[in-house]
């Protein structure tokens, strides 16, 4: 019988939320969580906010150095063997990010089952290094290419508010008018520059009245404050570092504009809104750009490339959308219907371990 589960995930909040969610999930249907990440600041303060009651672990840190890259992985895998025996882990699940590297060896020199969770719709590095080695491997997203004979699509696990949010609702707990234009603009756990520095002098040239909802990253969110406040009143803007309610943004706003890493992407067709995405451009296989062309596909999501985002394209490229409502609707419920209900549930029932013990991978 499976009593306690290894969450490994490393990097941004992209790899570790749903690592969180999968983490509520397990202890739900009784089962117990371990958590393993790189033990930066923002992963520990999302542990602290989010699961404070599961226990964490970190391995040592990764030198920068490529060549003493070899060395880290040895002894970090030496590491992991210790910790998944001390911590009698019988089952391990990776999100992906550097630290699940050694522990997916780890697991599998124990013998112990190892499944990914690939939010992106093409394999991230790591884990495409461990997918050989892996029982089943799920994917929040189609797979570019196609998901082969061991991948599953099953969504993104994701916070259960997203399951249920009422516009109305959240528009009154974020003190916002229930017949405003709303913007959320979020560049992920870390903040986006380009979004910070052209999304509000392109919405403050708007010419409507627009209630922004600007998520700026730690440590920058009063230079964009400043840059709202530069405008002429018709933007009225609630600027923050990071939110822990990120359910209650999504569900107030009208259209996102956003990066498109595999987590918002989630979130996006779990709230069903209408997307402005500008993906992250320096990645080499372009995975957030892939992940908006599912959007954009379906009709939910327009996209926007960083090199060629200037003022004057984003001033008439928000003026177009936020000047039809009901485009942004249609747009909202075309990414609805892309969302799969209940991720988390879909992956541990697969694994064996939701109740319904039934179909278990193979």
């Amino acid at each position: 019988m499976v009593r306690r589960v290894c969450l490994v995930s490393g990097g941004t909040g992209g790899h570790l939320l749903p690592a969180l969610a999968l983490a509520r999930a397990l202890q739900q249907r009784g089962h117990e969580a371990l958590l393993v990440t790189e033990g930066r600041e923002v992963e520990r303060e999302l542990l602290r906010r989010e699961l404070p009651d599961v226990p964490e672990a970190t391995l040592p840190a990764a030198s920068r150095q490529r060549l003493a890259l070899p060395l880290w992985l040895a002894k970090a895998t030496v590491a992991a063997r210790g910790m998944l025996r001390e911590h009698d882990v019988d089952v391990v699940v990776s999100t992906g990010g550097r630290p699940s590297l050694p522990v997916g060896l780890a697991a599998k020199s124990l013998g112990k089952p190892l499944f990914l969770l690939e939010q992106n719709a093409v394999t991230g590095r790591v884990n495409r290094w461990l997918s050989p080695l892996a029982r089943r491997v799920y994917h929040g997203l189609p797979l570019r290419g196609g998901l082969g004979a061991r991948g599953l699509l099953t969504g993104t696990p994701l916070r259960s508010q997203f399951e249920r949010i009422d516009r109305r609702r959240c528009r009154d707990e974020l003190g916002l008018p229930a017949d405003a234009l709303v913007v959320l603009v979020t560049g992920g756990s870390q903040g986006a520059r380009p979004l910070n520095e052209l999304v509000p002098a392109a919405l403050c040239q708007l010419p409507f009245a627009v209630h922004v909802l600007h998520l700026a990253g730690p440590g920058r969110d009063e230079t964009v404050r400043r840059l709202y406040a530069g405008g002429d009143g018709r933007v009225v803007a609630q600027v923050r570092p990071v939110a822990s309610d990120m359910d209650r943004m999504f569900g107030a706003a009208d259209l996102v504009i956003c990066r498109g890493g595999g987590t918002t992407v989630a979130e996006l067709t779990a709230a069903g809104r209408a997307a402005l995405i500008v993906p992250y451009p320096h990645h080499r296989d372009q995975q957030q750009r892939h992940n908006a062309e599912v959007l954009q596909r379906a009709g939910a999501a327009c996209i926007v490339d960083e090199a060629t985002l200037t003022l004057d394209a984003a001033v008439d490229r928000l003026a177009v959308l936020l000047g039809d409502r009901a485009r942004l609707a249609a747009m909202g419920e075309a990414a609805r219907r892309l969302h799969p209900p209940d991720a988390a549930g879909a992956i541990l029932r697969d694994m064996g371990l939701g109740g319904d013990e039934a179909g278990g991978a193979p």
